[in-house]
């Protein structure tokens, strides 16, 4: 199954859809969160809608969206050549290989008029700015983008994401006067519940025998329900 045909895809993207709004930011809260997947689910499931998207991948601290930087401005010279169209209604814009480009967008007015202009060839736009506590001299401020956006969205990982490195970001957002619309939590590093009855099993149950406890193992393994897996 497609991961952006969920259930829980849907009702972000119904959410979306009744406040109107266009340009949503996605923001991690620490490395390795998931925030670059999650915005790219997020924009085919706006695909899906048959509206015009555009991604555009603004994490210059991190892969972001894994496509190479490539040489566009932000008046909009280079973007026809840099563009990569991900399906017919789903366009990449891929980060900026000019620092003046980057320079650029760092001042309010600049970004606005971009974002402007993106709205009037696509329906959404959605823009992948990496994390936010990551210390970078490249990064575009996140609340800068957060702030012009219409919608804003903090990703963070379960069992990862530290409660000091939320509360920095959450300051982060306040100080910007961000609002959320909310928060995913990616639970790919949460152990599954099959891996944790396998622990108890193996680890407390003495009592029960091997030759038992190797079926239930095998069964604990081959169950997509509990192993957490789409169907």
């Amino acid at each position: 199954m497609k991961p952006w045909l969920s259930v829980e895809y849907d009702q972000l993207f119904h959410k979306i859809h009744q406040i109107e709004a266009r340009i949503i930011t996605f923001a991690g809260a620490s490395t390795g969160c998931g925030t670059s997947t999650q915005c790219n689910w997020l924009a085919r499931r706006c695909a899906e809608d048959q509206h015009k998207v555009l991604l555009i991948d603004l994490d210059l601290s991190g892969a972001g969206q894994g496509y190479p930087a490539a040489a566009w401005g932000s008046d909009g010279s280079g973007e026809s050549e840099a563009i990569v169209h991900l399906t017919p209604l789903l366009d990449l814009l891929p980060q900026p290989k000019s620092q003046r480009t980057i320079l650029d967008l760092r001042q309010p007015q600049i970004l606005i008029n971009a974002l402007e202009r993106w709205k009037k060839d696509y329906h959404y736009i959605l823009c992948d700015t990496g994390t936010i506590s990551t210390a970078n001299w490249r990064n575009l401020p996140i609340t800068s983008i957060s702030h012009v956006s219409d919608a804003s969205i903090l990703c963070l990982a379960a069992a990862k994401t530290t409660e000091s490195e939320l509360l920095t970001c959450m300051n982060k957002l306040d100080q910007g006067g961000v609002t959320l619309l909310g928060t995913l939590i990616s639970d790919r590093h949460n152990p599954c519940l099959a891996q944790e009855i396998s622990r108890v099993l193996n680890g407390k149950a003495r009592w029960i025998p091997n030759r038992i406890k190797q079926k239930l193992n095998y069964y604990l393994e081959n169950n997509p329900l509990l192993q957490g897996k789409y169907q």
